[in-house]
């Protein structure tokens, strides 16, 4: 990795960062990925398959009551199956995914993700995910939200209050509204982009075990 001097300093196109998912002080994941633009409008991530990542040592059943017992242990997983371009407006509470099947390409769709607004650190990126989700069809006709119960859970386990999710629920409507209709082009945009054929994968930090 080459991180900046300070986290007020931006990265460039092909830089490798680093993109964590945190609950409370903890780092839940953490995915290597790398810079696409990083502008006063946009920040884009590129993740690709093949690229080696930490996570809980947990199921998808498990994972929301782990966290919410604010202890847990990571390890390596490997990101398969999909390229991911990860989008998100700064001051933003989502980003918006460009899904494609690896190898071939094939464009699935896209996701609106609710979560924390991106903190800059000194490595990448921070945020915390809400769980909530909103799936949007590859042709851009129709949206629906998704994991509506698994928020209702972190709810109940304390992870988010009521009006927490209310908000959180409002904002993936909206994003996703705009996404069929005022962001369409900017999204139409993204389904031709490519890596160029140079970029690496990047790499885990070494010390992944202890952050």
């Amino acid at each position: 990795m080459t991180p900046p001097n300070t986290c007020a300093i931006r990265w460039s196109s092909g830089d490798h960062v680093q993109f964590q998912q945190v609950w409370g002080r903890s780092v839940w994941a953490a995915i290597p990925a790398t810079i696409v633009e990083d502008s006063s409008d946009l920040v884009v991530l590129y993740i690709a398959p093949g690229t080696m990542f930490s996570g809980p040592v947990c199921t998808r059943e498990e994972h929301l009551p782990v966290a919410a017992s604010g202890v847990w242990e990571r390890k390596l997983y490997e990101w398969a199956g999909q390229h991911h371009l990860w989008a998100s407006v700064p001051g933003e509470a989502c980003s918006i995914w460009t899904v494609w099947s690896a190898p071939d390409w094939a464009h699935v769709g896209w996701k609106v993700n609710p979560e924390l607004p991106l903190k800059r650190t000194p490595t990448g990126f921070d945020t915390t995910d809400h769980v909530l989700d909103a799936v949007i069809s590859a042709d851009l006709s129709s949206w629906r939200l998704k994991d509506e119960d698994e928020l209702a859970v972190a709810i109940e386990l304390g992870l988010f209050t009521v009006s927490e999710g209310e908000r959180i629920h409002q904002e993936a409507r909206r994003v996703a509204g705009e996404c069929i209709t005022s962001r369409r082009r900017q999204l139409q945009t993204w389904v031709a982009w490519r890596p160029p054929s140079h970029w690496k994968l990047p790499v885990l930090q070494s010390n992944w075990e202890a952050a």
